[in-house]
């Protein structure tokens, strides 16, 4: 069996990702997150963060950390010291995150190399904790319970989850309709094919074979298709007040969850017996 880490590098090789501060493709990306982030900063939860100057940043499933990196920028534009965690599984993407970093702020981020699922093993600390690049559809609904729990044990009292995300419900299953094969990219040098490779009904996944052309590289990858009430509702159960921020249009922005409510993640270690079928 294929490990999760090794899906997830095969899956970013063949799906165009671009996450490189020295392509052209990254840095738009890059100047993207720069204007998200100033729109969500004024929001009164995220504000009482960062009045006292000191803020502590860990970029969830942050890759070549684009979110995390603008995020500390615009903060440190208002003055605010920022120290900054980088957490993600594949280790490519963990050096892109420190040159990347190098290039934009001037110093290397902390790196956490783990599973987002089991954050909060790993002694980490967070005044905002950052879910940026519309990564939720990596975990299907018991996962999310997981990462919110692990999310929430390790941000302070009066911390802040920030969460980029999208209403696939709407845009996918209504606005474009559902696709057997989806062309993610089409390009003079290569095609990347997402194509139609079953559904688990007790997990609520669809599988996607992504396919690369010419190369020929594959790889199967189950997919959750969120949307903002379902991910806002999942955090509710964690978090005392959640609130979305519209970035880009009204179903693209920020879920923003504040005050934990002190939730054992422990206590999801072991899945029902729907989701072990």
């Amino acid at each position: 069996m294929v490990g999760l880490e090794k899906v997830l590098e095969l899956v970013y090789e063949v799906f165009p990702w671009h996450e490189d501060l020295s392509l052209t493709e990254g840095y738009e990306r890059f100047k993207e997150a720069l204007d998200d982030f100033r729109k969500v900063l004024d929001h009164g939860l995220v504000r009482s963060v960062i009045d006292r100057g000191f803020v502590r940043v860990v970029d969830i499933c942050g890759g070549g950390g684009i979110g995390g990196i603008a995020l500390a920028k615009v903060l440190s534009e208002k003055g605010v010291k920022v120290d900054l965690v980088v957490n993600d599984l594949r280790s490519s993407a963990l050096d892109l995150a420190i040159r990347n970093s190098m290039k934009v702020l001037g110093f290397k981020p902390k790196i956490v190399k783990a599973n987002a699922l089991e954050l909060y093993r790993y002694g980490v600390k967070a005044d905002i904790a950052l879910l940026y690049g519309l990564s939720t559809p990596h975990f299907n609904p018991y996962e999310m319970v997981r990462l919110v729990a692990s999310t929430a044990k390790i941000l302070e009292p009066n911390g802040v989850f920030l969460v980029e995300e999208a209403d696939r419900i709407y845009n996918i299953f209504y606005l474009v309709g559902y696709k057997d094969v989806v062309a993610e990219y089409a390009g003079e040098d290569r095609v990347a094919l997402s194509i139609h490779s079953g559904y688990d009904v007790r997990r609520g996944v669809f599988y996607r074979l992504f396919l690369d052309i010419p190369s020929m590289k594959r790889v199967r990858a189950p997919v959750r298709f969120w949307d903002i009430a379902g991910t806002a509702s999942t955090l509710w159960f964690f978090f005392r007040e959640v609130d979305f921020v519209e970035t880009r249009s009204r179903r693209r922005g920020f879920i923003v969850a504040g005050k934990p409510r002190g939730i054992n993640p422990d206590d999801y270690l072991e899945y029902p017996r729907i989701a072990r079928s």
